[in-house]
């Protein structure tokens, strides 16, 4: 796997909790959990933020903050 499901917050976690389309799994989702007022609130004032998937991973592809 790219992104960390084994360890940290992310760790237990089943592929189709992100992993909408079994039959692409470049299709996927960090939304269903990671509500917008939250995170927004940990990205007030970042450069090019958008409370959508791809740019979430764009940032932080290996699941980390920061």
């Amino acid at each position: 796997t790219w992104f960390t499901i084994t360890s940290g917050k992310h760790a237990n976690r089943q592929c189709a909790e992100c992993h909408t389309n079994p039959s692409n799994y470049a299709t996927f989702t960090c939304t269903t959990c990671h509500g917008r007022t939250e995170t927004d609130g940990h990205h007030r004032n970042m450069s090019g933020y958008a409370y959508d998937s791809n740019r979430c991973y764009a940032c932080h592809p290996n699941g980390r903050a920061g």
